[in-house]
């Protein structure tokens, strides 16, 4: 029942954070969740994570997310856009961050329990 594909292309966990960054030399968080929605998915994002919480998805709470949602949080730093990630299952996701690249985190870490700003769903994802 998994999307199989989703998990082939989070391999690319342990690629190393890099603003701007698209490919496997260095991601950030919006990079990574519009490369795994365009290769998952076939669905093009917005290239930042604000516009694709504002413009892509429709708000869906915490307690109802589904495996292709995005997360969304905010950031310590307070102009910055809010930190994006893709819904795997299990109150796991994952995300590009700034210190450790392309990892696998829990919404149960007290961090992204502090920082939870929405979860997201595009519509058309099944």
């Amino acid at each position: 029942k998994d999307n199989h594909r989703l998990y082939v292309e989070s391999a690319s966990v342990g690629v190393p954070y890099r603003g701007g960054g698209n490919n496997k030399r260095g991601i950030d968080c919006s990079g990574l969740t519009s490369h795994l929605y365009k290769k998952v998915y076939r669905k093009k994002l917005e290239r930042n994570s604000d516009d694709q919480r504002t413009k892509n998805c429709r708000k869906v709470s915490k307690s109802k997310l589904r495996e292709g949602d995005l997360v969304f949080f905010t950031t310590d730093a307070r102009k910055e856009l809010p930190a994006s990630g893709v819904y795997l299952k299990d109150n796991k996701f994952i995300h590009a961050s700034t210190s450790r690249g392309v990892i696998v985190s829990s919404l149960n870490e007290e961090y992204y329990r502090k920082h939870w700003l929405s979860g997201g769903r595009v519509s058309g994802i099944k």
